[in-house]
């Protein structure tokens, strides 16, 4: 074998190196986002009350422990195959709730769904506010969905842009406390 066979050897072992882990990465983003989204709660004061996972979505609950505020997440990524990802970005549906103790929870969340129920509205299109009710706990929650673009929120290396996912987690958890607060007082 010559030096030229030996080098175009070790450059087709690096470069499957190169496709391998790239792959790999690109399936651990689900891993990167869950936990870039408990670090970003817990940062800003949330309690991690529970966490679970279909294979799929992934689901967390948090809650303000000294106001009893819930924020619930549902996340999935939607580029788990790597030639989907370069084509679309690596993108995710994530569902963010909001959701607060109320005292008679059946009939405030019928008053909640009579209001917004519409045969032309899809709950599973983004920015379209939902609510939804745990009666045994008593919360009522109004959530949305979104699809966002995980590029925006993490870089090379497993760099996470946390400043930027915060301002955005906050902004929509403060935008959908606003609305279940008006939609409570009306």
């Amino acid at each position: 074998m010559s030096e030229e066979h030996d080098q175009i050897f070790v450059g087709l072992v690096k470069e499957s190196w190169k496709h391998f882990n790239e792959t790999l990465n690109n399936t651990r983003m689900d891993d990167l986002l869950v936990g870039a989204v408990i670090t970003s709660m817990v940062e800003q004061g949330y309690a991690l009350i529970d966490l679970n996972s279909d294979g799929t979505n992934h689901f967390l609950r948090f809650e303000w422990l000294q106001t009893k505020q819930r924020v619930i997440f549902q996340l999935r990524n939607l580029a788990e195959d790597l030639l989907t990802a370069k084509v679309m970005g690596r993108k995710a549906n994530v569902t963010i709730g909001y959701g607060e103790v109320v005292q008679n929870t059946q009939a405030v969340f019928g008053a909640l769904r009579a209001e917004v129920k519409s045969q032309y509205l899809d709950a599973g299109e983004p920015g379209v506010i939902t609510c939804d009710a745990d009666l045994t706990s008593g919360y009522i929650y109004v959530q949305v969905p979104l699809i966002l673009d995980l590029d925006q929120y993490f870089g090379a290396n497993w760099s996470v842009n946390s400043a930027l996912l915060q301002k955005h987690i906050y902004a929509t958890v403060q935008a959908l406390a606003k609305y279940l607060r008006g939609r409570l007082s009306a």
